[in-house]
């Protein structure tokens, strides 16, 4: 099964289009648009242990206490309050599920079927990161570099605690990498951490979701090039689909929560006035 990440892009933003022109307003909610394509067949499956040798189970990602203590002693800017209790996330299918042995299936397929251009294009993704003032470039809001102190300021903050939960999610779980279960997958990047969420999945949404609220009317290539993301991640062979599901679904009530802590909505606004005096230029 191989679909270009273009055709992908074009798909998930077309239908994202009229999600994308409800307005802003204090402290809103929004819905998790449901699961798609192989996401929702996969999730389909059963995700208990014992579909095959249950001492996969034992399997974890190596937990690094030093590193877990270095990188969570950063607290969140925003949601101070709000605990890894506060999110309702699917736990990560067993390694002996049959939901897991399906996942690396469709890995080894994408590994079998990608192309010399699928890797570039994979891995420039992943490796290229986009300033809100390049996002503003590349929909036309303005021609060049921008100076956006307000927003950048803004997206230092959320970064700082999506980090915070994003580790915590990963220490609890310590899913092992696909290549750890299947020696048959040949991952293109070195992993360093555990397999569930993915972090540039739950970034790529995460930016996806906010920029949506700076430009409603761009939100089929907002989420688009999140949707892509996840997708360009598993053709490289580092993520399971069920942690870029996973990924998304944090992304989603991760935001939601900002939306509804009020030092967030002061900051938001400035840096949403910012853009508007900008794209007016």
């Amino acid at each position: 099964m191989k679909v270009s990440l273009f055709l992908l892009f074009f798909f998930i933003g077309c239908s994202a289009l009229a999600y994308g022109q409800m307005s802003i307003s204090t402290g809103f909610s929004r819905e998790l648009t449901t699961a798609r394509g192989h996401y929702k067949t996969l999730a389909s499956l059963s995700p208990q242990p014992g579909y095959s040798s249950k001492d996969l189970d034992n399997v974890k990602f190596p937990f690094d206490k030093a590193k877990a203590d270095e990188v969570l002693s950063q607290k969140p800017f925003y949601l101070r309050s709000v605990t890894l209790d506060d999110f309702q996330l699917p736990t990560p299918p067993a390694n002996s599920s049959e939901q897991t042995r399906a996942e690396l299936d469709y890995l080894l397929q994408l590994q079998h079927n990608r192309t010399a251009e699928d890797v570039r294009s994979s891995l420039y993704m992943s490796n290229v990161f986009e300033t809100p003032s390049d996002v503003g470039r590349s929909i036309g809001y303005w021609a060049g570099p921008e100076q956006l102190p307000m927003t950048d300021t803004l997206f230092a903050h959320i970064s700082r605690d999506a980090d915070f939960f994003l580790w915590s999610i990963k220490f609890k779980y310590n899913r092992p990498r696909p290549y750890m279960l299947d020696p048959r997958i040949h991952d293109l990047e070195e992993s360093l951490a555990a397999s569930y969420p993915s972090g540039h999945v739950t970034y790529a949404y995460i930016y996806a979701y906010i920029y949506q609220e700076l430009a409603p009317e761009f939100t089929d290539l907002f989420v688009g090039k999140a949707y892509a993301m996840a997708h360009a991640r598993e053709i490289i062979g580092v993520h399971y689909p069920s942690d870029s599901e996973g990924s998304r679904i944090f992304a989603r009530q991760f935001v939601n929560k900002l939306f509804q802590n009020a030092q967030f909505l002061h900051d938001f606004e400035k840096a949403k006035q910012e853009w508007t005096v900008q794209a007016g230029k």
